[in-house]
């Protein structure tokens, strides 16, 4: 959603999250970027596709999943409603409306919405985000450091020169250099996100921040 809002910059960008409602919350699965239709407006309005609406709806109700929220961005404005949004919110009111503020084509601030029938209002909701994979796959990859060093540690075993060499093999290859990989799948591409956006690209707006300064 942000790369989105980030490409859309002047404009508007929207799309569709679909997932499931439990008594937990909503959990959102898959999002779906979606064309603005609105080309008159689209620096301070989005307009979806009821067909694309209808194919999205369509394919995730085959995953047993519904569309259970809209996100667009506001460019080079906070991340609160509109007197359209808050519109739009009081026709579907059981969707959840992520806003993304892009000030000068940086995203700034991403907050979510749904409207309140009992207040007739709408109100902000809370957004976590699922990092249990990225854990494990630190984890995964703290074991696997731990392997690799424990391995010299198998020569001072009262084994014979065999054993040891094929323990350290089998240690060393198939156990430290596994644990890696399944860390590295568990937690490569979001890792990869988070690196990206929030380490490397926030060190380098405090350099320029500074220069500039």
């Amino acid at each position: 959603m942000l790369k989105e809002a980030k490409d859309a910059y002047p404009h508007e960008c929207c799309g569709l999250f679909v997932g499931k409602i439990s008594d937990s919350g909503k959990k959102v699965h898959e999002v779906y970027p979606v064309e603005n239709k609105n080309r008159v407006r689209a620096a301070d309005r989005y307009e979806i596709d009821p067909k694309e609406f209808d194919r999205i709806d369509r394919e995730a109700a085959k995953k047993g999943w519904n569309i259970i929220g809209i996100y667009h961005s506001h460019p080079d404005h906070p991340a609160e409603p509109s007197a359209f949004d808050k519109d739009c919110a009081s026709v579907w009111t059981e969707y959840s409306y992520i806003i993304i503020s892009v000030k000068d084509g940086v995203d700034d601030e991403l907050r979510c919405w749904r409207f309140d029938t009992g207040k007739q209002g709408v109100e902000e909701e809370e957004v976590k985000v699922d990092r249990r994979n990225f854990k494990i796959g630190l984890l995964l990859m703290g074991l696997s450091f731990t392997a690799y060093f424990i391995v010299p540690g198998i020569y001072f075993l009262p084994l014979t020169s065999k054993v040891k060499v094929s323990s350290a093999f089998i240690s060393y290859f198939c156990i430290s250099w596994g644990l890696m990989g399944l860390g590295i799948c568990f937690a490569g591409k979001e890792g990869y996100e988070l690196l990206k956006e929030k380490i490397l690209k926030g060190f380098f707006r405090k350099m320029i921040g500074r220069k500039e300064k």
